[in-house]
């Protein structure tokens, strides 16, 4: 192989990465200016916190998740995840 053609090839590699990497400087800086871009606006704001996880056998698991401020505790396993209980939770003053 000629010397020439794994030259080309490298510097154009190198020229698409920077590219890459100019777009994405450009696009924080725009987000870090205060512009609301869909790119970089998170899809799904809530946090799901797994409180506790429990085997029950080798098939079957609990779990109590909270979700904002509503815990659920789940039973895992067989064909789908069966609700046992949800309940709201009130802030301690």
């Amino acid at each position: 192989m000629d010397y020439t053609h794994i030259t080309s090839a490298v510097l154009g590699l190198i020229f698409v990465l920077g590219l890459a990497f100019i777009t994405i400087y450009l696009l924080k800086w725009i987000q870090n200016k205060g512009a609301n871009l869909c790119l970089c606006r998170r899809i799904n704001s809530k946090k799901i916190n797994v409180l506790e996880y429990h085997r029950i056998d080798a098939k079957n698991s609990v779990v109590l998740l909270e979700v904002e401020k509503t815990r659920y505790l789940l039973l895992l396993g067989g064909d789908s995840p069966l609700l046992l209980d949800q309940k709201t939770i009130k802030e301690s003053k």
